[in-house]
């Protein structure tokens, strides 16, 4: 068994997503400093958190054996391993001992990266709306206040203190480690270099260029796509139809490069989530965990400046918005139609070319056997 195992546990919207996509194209950087990133392809490590979590095996099909093929990685590699998805930060306080007694003999570290709650809850709202949230920010946030989110978007991963407190019930306090993300504005390689710093790492060696940023909507285009939200129908409801083209196209790839206006939350629901975020640093100083960054960083600065509101968009700046959207994806659909043009006159030039060939030969051999 690998001699230490760090199991990365989130929480989601902390910067995960950016470095699961270094390590994962530095796997031999990696392997190269003695720490191995297991899997044959990165799914792997979110269905593995599955299977900790307890989903059931029919549920998760030919993913069922996630779990045991990293353990088994890590079981044959002599140095440290690390297994990295934000949907482990939801395992149950039985579930995180039994994940940890999994991988005995090896040390076990486990890592949260965290940031303050009036940064995470709007980014964490974002992000639910693009899958399978249809609540506006102020539900969303009447919700999360009343501490009635549940699920992978709700309390269950984000609460810094509870979800600390499950998991460090199956290692020593020491072998808990907090990463606080820089607050916006810090050197675009801060948060890896604090990252490398836990797991022991030369950070320079690493490319960085092949990280992509999860970036966020502006309050306008967010808004637009809770508009568009409740009329998605057929394949476009569910979750990996939805994922690719509501997400991935419309979100990213249309609505994003519009670079909109950053949006915030209520006055009120900020003042709150500071309140929380500052019992949370009370509890952490005084836990013994280990602390990489600044845990100031998880108390909010409030902004005094009013930010737009999705909710609050008036259905002109709407209006321009979605014009801008639909130039761009009857630009992207004209693109394809060409494209597709192309390869159909392709084809239908090499079928005549085929059958110009296969006239020949059937004269050729009507030819040769008229021949004496």
């Amino acid at each position: 068994m690998a001699r230490r195992v760090f199991l990365h546990i989130g929480a989601p919207k902390t910067g995960t997503t950016f470095l699961q996509t270094v390590m994962w194209h530095n796997k031999s950087v990696l392997a190269d400093q003695g720490m191995l990133y297991p899997g044959a392809k990165r799914m792997d490590h979110y269905h593995a958190s599955r299977v900790v979590r307890g989903v059931p095996a029919t549920r998760l099909g030919q993913d069922a054996g996630s779990w045991d093929l990293l353990v088994e990685e890590l079981a044959a590699w002599p140095y440290d391993g690390l297994v990295s998805h934000e949907f482990f930060s939801m395992a149950t306080a039985s579930q995180a001992r039994a994940a940890v007694e999994r991988l005995a003999p090896a040390e076990v570290h486990v890592v949260l990266t965290a940031r303050d709650y009036v940064r995470q809850f709007p980014a964490v709202w974002q992000e639910a709306l693009k899958m399978n949230s249809d609540l506006s920010l102020d539900e969303f946030m009447d919700r999360a206040l009343r501490f009635d989110l549940s699920g992978a978007w709700g309390w269950s991963s984000q609460d810094i203190v509870a979800v600390l407190d499950r998991w460090s019930g199956a290692v020593v306090a020491e072998h808990v480690h907090l990463v606080t993300v820089p607050r916006p504005g810090a050197p675009r390689d801060l948060l890896w270099q604090r990252w490398c710093e836990v797991l022991g790492l030369d950070a320079a060696t690493f490319d960085l260029d092949v990280a992509f940023g999860n970036e966020s909507l502006g309050a306008a285009q967010v808004a637009l796509l809770h508009r568009v939200k409740p009329y998605l129908s057929g394949p476009l409801g569910t979750g990996p139809e939805r994922h690719r083209w509501f997400r991935q196209y419309f979100g990213h790839e249309v609505l994003v490069p519009q670079a909109g206006e950053r949006f915030g939350l209520r006055t009120q629901q900020a003042e709150k989530l500071r309140e929380l975020s500052e019992a949370a640093v009370k509890v952490i100083e005084t836990a013994g965990y280990h602390v990489t960054g600044d845990l100031a960083e998880l108390v909010p600065d409030l902004d005094e400046r009013a930010s737009p509101h999705p909710d609050d968009i008036p259905d002109a700046v709407l209006v321009d918005v979605a014009a801008r959207a639909i130039e761009q994806m009857i630009g992207d659909v004209r693109a394809l139609t060409l494209e597709r043009n192309r390869w159909r006159r392709r084809a239908k030039n090499t079928s005549a070319v085929r059958r110009g060939a296969g006239r020949a030969r059937r004269l050729a051999g009507r030819i040769s056997r008229r021949t004496p």
